[in-house]
């Protein structure tokens, strides 16, 4: 019997920490990423545009001349979120590396806004009052070991599909140069009816 209630009280606590757990996207958010669902791009960068608006709020509650009495708490809160979002992005870039997807741009991107959040992230730890530190600082720190995490990750990645697939400036020198090439070999026969090329003759071959 005692066996049974131990396995009953776990179940439950279990069931507890699941509907407890917060996601971070909120409704719009999520439609906004269904719609992306088949493009890993548009999905990163949306993470990312989600994940600056976190930051960006946390930015001006801090910064507020008179601080309201529970802007420390949506502060933990919006940290929570970006941990979230961050941590969703990781798992992202993850899969899509599994399948093989081209996530060089991409990738540094994410390197980019990432070292920047990470800057924001001390300034605030700094900058933060005793009073504060005590209400967000568990979020705080959670959010910016999220940030560390996700960009060793993403520094690795990038620097195994840099190797499989090469420098990002060939590529792009490539393509102009396919593109180019296929702007020459489709000339265009000059227009001499002055009516746009309407009922013009294609060239006899």
């Amino acid at each position: 019997m005692k066996i049974y209630a131990a396995v009953l009280l776990i179940m439950l606590s279990v069931a507890a920490q699941a509907q407890s757990k917060h996601d971070p996207l909120n409704a719009r958010e999520i439609d906004q990423m269904r719609e992306v669902a088949q493009d890993p791009k548009k999905r990163v960068d949306l993470l990312l545009s989600f994940s600056r608006e976190r930051m960006l709020a946390i930015e001006r509650l801090h910064a507020a001349a008179k601080p309201g009495p529970n802007d420390s708490d949506t502060i933990a809160g919006l940290l929570a979120d970006l941990a979230g979002l961050i941590d969703e992005l990781d798992d992202n870039l993850s899969m899509y590396n599994g399948h093989s997807e081209d996530l060089r741009r991409p990738l540094h991107h994410v390197l980019d806004t990432e070292a920047e959040f990470q800057k924001k992230l001390a300034e605030l730890g700094e900058s933060a009052t005793p009073v504060q530190k005590r209400r967000f600082a568990i979020a705080l720190a959670d959010a910016t070991d999220s940030i560390k995490s996700s960009s060793e990750s993403a520094r690795a990645m990038l620097a195994d599909q840099l190797t499989k697939k090469g420098d990002l400036k060939d590529k792009e020198k490539a393509d102009r140069d396919d593109s180019k090439r296929s702007g020459k070999s489709q000339p265009q026969t000059p227009d001499t009816t002055g009516m746009g090329g309407v009922g013009q003759r294609p060239p006899e071959q």
